[in-house]
């Protein structure tokens, strides 16, 4: 628990507005105020007892509709192929985390790093963001992000690492600070003084770059906070019956806890026995199951007390509040209930069902993901290039998202082998859309050309 409430604290960790602001950052209060509500209702602080954990519910099923067949391709050759296993290995198992942590802030970046041989990727939630400047299509020129740590003796410390384009390229620098007890930064220290920075770069300007070194993935839904280009969550709109639902959530058990059965029992029950003392009945049991009266019947100084449970009351207002978080956060009427779905739901059932659902999940792919993950890719090879870790040759960054869990895959597949067949279609081109790869990397998996007329579904002449 120890190790969980430290790490949680320094992901929720927001640099105090003031010193935000002084810094550079032109967040505002209502912003900054957003930010903390949506990291308390994913991160269940000063959440009731019990709690369906909605905000973590909604964004983790977003991100898994969202990634769960997201192809990275570095294109053909052999440094696409030394490119590709590090995005497999390094990039591709962190960004449903990722997705998850855009979802519930609005946004969250993916920066990759050399370490060794290897690039790898730090998952920077909203929280540890912090704008200064939007470019063209609301794309973070500059800006700077935090990082907390704390020094031998416990006092709390912040790296502030900040970043603008330049004309130069991309300048970064690195400081770190003291943090006082409530929360403002205090005085400059050396990166030095912290193990985990000191390998870091106080001032540092990238040459032969366009963009800064990060991913930035993001909510392209409407900032109703404050009117400004900071995304908001996913759950911005829906607080209210997040809450509301947990509200009812409790009262459930509550009812279920208070309305159990008892007995109805006589006082003399609980008088003490003469012998040993002590009554017939625990007082433990007596608080909690029994209710006493006075001058019950000899002949039958007990009864029962069952009091009517209102599951369907509250399942009823539970899925009416369900509905309308369904419809604030951009999910399909019935994508939550309090009871599961029997049976075998195919493809084609979701896609005529969900279109509500198909329509968030696609506009988060291609207005808040593609543009984030092409630019982490571009680092990857920036850095390869930068440390001489790659062989030469071409890089061709692509980034698909499959359909299949809205889409019957089977029935999609056959409609494009008769294309193909027909010659409407380049069967390269099948190829790249079935497996998730370049067209450069289809044609290379496509069988040697003998000089037989070879279409799909056919022998070559002399075969049949």
């Amino acid at each position: 628990m120890n190790i969980w409430n430290t790490l949680r604290g320094a992901i929720m960790k927001l640099l105090n507005l003031r010193d935000a602001r002084a810094l550079g950052c032109d967040m505002t209060p209502a912003m900054a105020d957003a930010v903390r509500q949506w990291d308390e209702l994913f991160y269940l602080t000063d959440q009731p007892q019990h709690s369906l954990k909605m905000a973590a519910t909604l964004t983790s099923l977003m991100a898994t509709l969202a990634t769960s067949e997201l192809t990275l391709s570095a294109g053909a050759g052999k440094r696409a192929d030394w490119l590709q296993g590090k995005l497999d290995a390094n990039l591709l198992p962190n960004l449903h985390e990722a997705v998850q942590l855009a979802g519930v802030g609005g946004m969250a970046a993916v920066k990759p790093y050399v370490e060794g041989s290897g690039i790898y990727v730090e998952i920077i939630p909203r929280s540890r963001i912090f704008p200064e400047h939007w470019g063209p299509n609301r794309r973070l020129d500059a800006g700077y992000f935090t990082d907390f740590d704390k020094l031998d003796d416990g006092t709390a410390v912040v790296r502030v690492e900040h970043f603008a384009m330049e004309d130069g390229g991309l300048h970064i620098t690195n400081k770190a600070y003291r943090l006082k007890e409530a929360g403002f930064m205090g005085s400059e220290i050396p990166l030095t003084d912290v193990s985990r920075w000191a390998g870091l770069q106080p001032d540092l300007l990238v040459q032969g770059v366009d963009r800064p070194h990060f991913g930035l993935l993001r909510m392209p839904g409407v900032n109703t906070v404050d009117g400004s280009a900071y995304p908001v969550s996913l759950y911005a709109n829906a607080l209210d019956s997040i809450r509301e639902l947990d509200a009812t959530y409790y009262d459930f058990f509550w009812e279920r806890s208070t309305g159990k059965r008892r007995m109805i029992i006589d006082r003399s029950a609980a008088m003490k026995d003469p012998v040993n003392g002590k009554p017939a009945v625990n007082f433990k049991e007596l608080a909690s199951d029994y209710y006493m009266t006075i001058d019950m019947p000899d002949e039958k100084p007990w009864d029962d007390y069952t009091p009517d449970f209102r599951f369907d009351a509250y399942k009823t207002a539970m899925e009416t509040q369900l509905r309308m978080l369904e419809l604030q956060t951009g999910f399909s009427q019935g994508t939550f209930a309090i009871d599961p779905k029997t049976g075998r739901v195919t493809a084609t059932q979701v896609i005529s069902e969900d279109k509500t659902t198909y329509n968030t999940i696609k506009a988060i792919q291609d207005r808040g993901l593609t543009t984030g993950l092409l630019d982490v890719l571009y680092w990857f090879d920036a850095y390869a290039s930068i440390y001489g870790l790659a062989p030469s040759g071409s890089f061709e960054p692509s980034v698909t998202f499959g359909d299949s869990i809205f889409e019957d895959t089977g029935t999609e597949f056959a409609r494009r082998m008769q294309m193909a067949e027909a010659n409407y279609l380049r069967p390269e081109l099948l190829l790249a859309w079935y497996f998730g790869v370049s067209e450069d990397k289809a044609r290379e998996m496509m069988p040697a050309d003998t000089g037989d007329v070879l279409t799909f579904g056919s022998l070559p002449a002399g075969d049949a």
